[in-house]
């Protein structure tokens, strides 16, 4: 692959991730869709919950048969399957299919597109590879930063059916014709051997599959919320929230080259306890202010939206750290999983206590109480990376 065509592999899939980050935005559509179809809090989360889960499942599935082979062909199938649930979704008179549209179709299709440009960059032969899949995925992290005030406006002037369907025509207009330029050849045929899990490695899992599951739920859950705890329970302007998405959308893309630049200069575990101190700083200011500021809210959701990036960032690192390059998209597609079901408990937690509580204070109570569970994580992981440190002086000490 010649260095044009990797240049314009990277800068299409910026913009495929910028599109495909559109699932970050259905916060705005939430209230639109309580109305139409009559839902509650927990009903109307359920098409961003399932787009997450299968965005997630798809990943996974698609990260394990991926080849070079397949590259241009599940690219157009992917892109295909969200636009068809665009459609379905404009289309939908009754809640089913809304979540057969948004939640499945889109879900998949974004997790059959998203592995692909990670792939070409893992694969090619060129320098600085983490740099470029940062900047491919802050594609996705900023996406809201676009699509959430255009999407808006759409909402306001034609109504959520043809919102829908603009975003269809985007995707078949701009992402869809780019999946023909993905028919690549490699020059490296590597082997892989049978990866085998020690017991040790095994509790390594379950660690990070643990905290993954935490971290995504606690920034899922009020990321699903921003706009709508805003304009409907602090009752801010309108205008002045959906601008706080975008900022939102800064703080999520920002935060993935950040803490991937910390993790470099200070390790896995000082970088990882900075996040969840983070993100309890953000609950604690959401329980002391309950709407009274908008200030204090750009804050509070702004540091959910920050540090949901940088466990992005994290978990792939902690990811290559334990397993090595050779075992690094195996092992991070299975704990990739995580993050579907992260977007099942934040659905579940946050539309149970807003339909039974209607207060989101016992949100944030809700999340200081993740976090308990999510340092006793890091604290174990790190007793693993000291055991390993040992053993590794050890080894050394005997050559």
């Amino acid at each position: 692959m010649t260095r044009s065509k990797f240049l314009f592999i990277i800068i299409s899939s910026i913009w495929m991730m910028l599109l495909m980050g559109t699932v970050y935005s259905y916060s705005i559509f939430r209230t639109e869709v309580e109305t139409i179809y009559q839902l509650s809090t927990l009903e109307s989360g359920l098409p961003y919950m399932f787009s997450l889960l299968f965005y997630a499942l798809s990943m996974m599935m698609t990260g394990r048969f991926l080849s070079e082979k397949y590259l241009r062909s599940t690219m157009i199938l992917g892109s295909m399957m969200i636009i068809f649930g665009f459609i379905i979704s404009s289309l939908s008179t009754h809640f089913l299919l809304l979540i057969l549209g948004y939640g499945i179709l889109i879900g998949t299709g974004v997790g059959m597109v998203y592995g692909i440009p990670i792939y070409i960059i893992q694969r090619s032969h060129i320098e600085k590879k983490g740099l470029y899949t940062g900047l491919v995925l802050l594609g996705f992290g900023l996406s809201p930063l676009i699509t959430a005030p255009i999407g808006r406006v759409l909402l306001v002037n034609f109504g959520l059916s043809q919102t829908f369907m603009t975003f269809a025509l985007i995707f078949a207009i701009t992402q869809l014709p780019l999946g023909a330029f993905y028919k690549l050849h490699f020059d490296d045929h590597d082997k892989q051997e049978a990866l085998i899990l020690d017991t040790r490695l095994k509790h390594k899992f379950y660690i990070l599959y643990g905290l993954f599951i935490i971290t995504t739920a606690i920034g899922l859950m009020m990321i699903g919320l921003s706009y709508q705890a805003g304009a409907e329970y602090y009752l801010f302007n309108d205008k002045l929230v959906t601008l706080s998405l975008s900022i939102f959308a800064i703080c999520n893309g920002f935060a993935r080259p950040l803490f991937g630049y910390l993790i470099d200069r200070l390790g896995l575990i000082k970088p990882s306890l900075m996040s969840l101190s983070l993100i309890a700083i953000g609950a604690l200011i959401g329980i002391l202010n309950q709407g009274q500021s908008f200030f204090l809210y750009v804050l509070t959701y702004g540091l959910f939206w920050f540090n949901l990036g940088a466990w992005l960032s994290i978990m792939p690192s902690m990811v290559k750290t334990h397993y090595g390059s050779e075992h690094y998209a195996r092992i991070y597609g299975m704990i990739f999983t995580a993050y579907g079901l992260g977007a099942i408990i934040s659905t579940l937690i946050s539309g149970s206590i807003i339909d039974t509580l209607g207060d989101t204070l016992y949100l944030y109570i809700s999340i200081l109480g993740l976090l308990v569970f999510g340092y006793l994580f890091i604290f174990k992981l790190k007793s693993y990376e000291t055991l390993d440190n040992k053993t590794l002086n050890t080894k050394s000490i005997k050559v």
